[in-house]
């Protein structure tokens, strides 16, 4: 018998992932290639599971499983969502993801996911918009300040370039603070608006990623211009079910996840 070999893990935290300076170009990249790999049925993508463990503590956990053959890895990421964690200074969304080699099982890494997965979750959203909504869209409506929000704006923008950038959140500091950011970073104003209906009427791409304890039609079908691209992706909704009626198409990333 042999001695067992010695396993060596890499760990990469936060400051280890915002040091790689990855650029918007990068991120897009990466995950259409992940898309790609995924509509060419070399993944294994299970349905997310949730783990509650208290419901007073108005939070819970993901579980995401998957393996990409490309890349020659298998994956577990477990990303909490804790609405309340903003009166802690902490963010509302924490992940951390464990990396292993699908042939022997072994460990390969550990890295601090939350910022992976708010520009994983913005590159979707970017890569959605530039297959589906019109080459002419000018004006984006988004509704959330959430830590995916971000980059669901960045990076729409980068591929747009729009004119007009509307966002809207539940909290006033929020969506002030929220605005401020993006102007800075974008080099643009951002205007924060009021209400749902001065942020999603007459845009042109509208991505809806609120926070709701139970799903409440906010996002109304009358506000919705002909043409118009909408993204919803909070977890309980808060489209109309009359939304379907104007729709021409209804796509989503994985049918194993919207069953």
């Amino acid at each position: 018998m042999t001695a067992a070999s010695e396993l060596y893990l890499d760990y990469l935290n936060g400051p280890d992932i915002a040091a790689l300076r990855l650029t918007d170009d990068e991120i897009l990249a990466a995950v259409e290639r992940g898309l790609l790999a995924q509509g060419r049925g070399e993944t294994v993508i299970e349905p997310r599971v949730h783990l509650t463990p208290d419901p007073a503590f108005r939070g819970h956990f993901n579980v995401l499983r998957g393996y990409v053959a490309p890349l020659g890895l298998a994956g577990v990421k477990i990303v909490s969502d804790y609405v309340d964690n903003y009166r802690h200074g902490l963010p509302s969304e924490m992940g951390l993801l464990s990396l292993f080699d699908p042939r022997t099982g072994a460990p390969i890494a550990v890295i601090d996911a939350a910022g992976l997965t708010d520009m994983r979750t913005g590159a979707v959203t970017a890569i959605g918009a530039r297959h589906l909504a019109k080459r002419s869209s000018r004006i984006l409506g988004h509704i959330g300040a959430r830590g995916t929000a971000y980059w669901n704006v960045r990076l729409l923008d980068r591929i747009f370039g729009f004119a007009e950038i509307r966002v809207h959140s539940r909290r006033r500091e929020s969506r002030d603070a929220f605005a401020a950011r993006l102007s800075r970073d974008l080099g643009k104003t951002v205007v924060a608006t009021q209400d749902w209906e001065s942020c999603v009427g007459g845009a042109d791409i509208i991505v809806e990623a609120s926070r709701l304890e139970q799903p409440t039609p906010l996002l109304e079908t009358a506000w919705i211009e002909r043409g118009a691209l909408v993204i919803p992706y909070g977890t309980m909704s808060a489209v109309e079910l009359s939304l379907t009626d104007i729709m021409d198409k209804i796509v989503v990333d994985d049918w194993g996840q919207c069953k």
